[in-house]
């Protein structure tokens, strides 16, 4: 997944970011309709300013691990499945994020998504998504980036245990 910062960012001060990551999730059905998430980010990069706004770019290393929900609106018998989800949880970066922030923040996503059933057991899944990373008022300031991001995967679905 990668993405850009909004451009409030800018006109607050912070300058401007943007991130990848790579994920690894897990989810398990509490219904047909409802999955049960864990989103765990073994590496985030973010871009930011190290002197906010505009000065000397720095690239700070982070993980998360977001637990969520993903309903799925659609009829069964559709080909495609869409989605929406909302996770959140601890972030941890190397060093502050944003820089006037703190090293410990909080993980916040929502977004539209959708699995592709092409085959058997795996499934290509393409989502959008606004992710926001703030430390929710536990440091000094709270300052935060907002991002839209974009994001592929596959998803491989396991035959359920009897």
């Amino acid at each position: 997944m990668a993405g850009q910062g909004f451009h409030q960012e800018l006109s607050r001060g912070q300058g401007f970011s943007e991130f990848g990551t790579v994920a690894v999730q897990g989810s398990r059905s509490l219904s047909r309709r409802l999955e049960l998430q864990l989103d765990f980010h073994p590496l985030m990069l973010i871009r930011q300013p190290a002197a906010p706004p505009h000065g000397q770019r720095e690239t700070v290393a982070a993980f998360a691990l977001d637990i969520g929900l993903r309903w799925f609106p659609a009829p069964a018998d559709w080909r495609i499945a869409p989605y929406v989800e909302v996770l959140d949880g601890p972030f941890y970066a190397v060093r502050r994020v944003p820089t006037t922030g703190t090293r410990f923040n909080f993980l916040t996503q929502a977004g539209l998504g959708a699995l592709l059933p092409l085959g058997r057991h795996w499934h290509p899944e393409v989502f959008g998504r606004w992710v926001h990373v703030s430390n929710a008022g536990a440091g000094r300031h709270n300052p935060d980036w907002d991002y839209w991001a974009i994001g592929v995967g596959g998803r491989l679905a396991l035959p359920a245990r009897r």
